[in-house]
């Protein structure tokens, strides 16, 4: 399992979720935050990563990317 592409989906699902959006249409990162985290230990991924930062580190690369996109 390639934990970096299990937390992608999850990120992708959380960020579409209407439940993870502010009134004023922005996201609200605690919320998809949490919700990736919750699926990544539920479908046991989190045992890949090694840590805890490594799961932060992959998260706040996923709202870079996310971000830069929504940019362009």
């Amino acid at each position: 399992m390639n934990v970096r592409n299990e937390m992608a989906n999850e990120f992708r699902r959380a960020v579409n979720d209407p439940e993870n959006i502010n009134e004023d249409g922005s996201i609200n990162w605690d919320f998809v935050e949490a919700d990736v985290f919750i699926e990544v230990v539920r479908d046991g991924a989190y045992d890949s990563l090694g840590s805890i930062q490594e799961f932060f580190d992959t998260f706040n690369e996923l709202v870079d990317l996310h971000l830069a996109t929504e940019a362009a």
